[in-house]
């Protein structure tokens, strides 16, 4: 049975701010225009290394937001070491920040702001940022709903 848009955005609270608020499909242009560029205006002794910094700067950016409603959160560390350690480690360990952001996600989103979130193992796996972003614009986007709805009856009570 769906839940009504009342249950939906029920377990949003004010303290944490809302994720960021990007269409994913922008963010799919973006991304793909950014590597398009980086490969055809970088010579080839350096463009595996601005591809790889063109890649990483969202699911870094994710991993800082999420350090904002977690300060416990262990995702960005490991965005970083996978940028130092190069090419040798790099794709090992931005499965692991992948996985990281989508534990540290269904924490914060079933705990405290439980809203049921659920992601997709094999979406995560094969979209990954992109995936992440979806489900982030849609949170946004209830989350401003529930702020509009909730706003006007404090200023009843005050």
């Amino acid at each position: 049975m769906d839940k009504t848009p009342l249950e939906q955005t029920a377990g949003y609270s004010l303290l944490y701010p809302s994720p960021p608020r990007v269409h994913w499909a922008v963010l799919l242009v973006v991304f793909a225009a950014a590597e398009a560029g980086a490969y055809m205006l970088f010579p080839h002794p350096y463009r595996e290394l601005v591809m790889n910094l063109v890649a990483s700067v969202w699911p870094i950016y994710l991993c800082i937001w999420i350090r904002k409603i977690d300060p416990r959160s262990s995702s960005l560390y490991w965005a970083i070491a996978s940028l130092v350690t190069g090419l040798v480690f790099s794709w090992l360990l931005w499965i692991v920040v992948i996985f990281e952001i989508r534990e540290e996600l269904l924490e914060h989103y079933n705990r405290r702001e439980p809203i049921d979130l659920r992601l997709n193992l094999f979406l995560t796996i094969l979209f990954s940022v992109f995936y992440f972003q979806f489900k982030l614009n849609k949170i946004t986007r209830e989350k401003e709903q529930f702020t509009a709805e909730s706003v006007p009856e404090r200023s009843l009570i005050a």
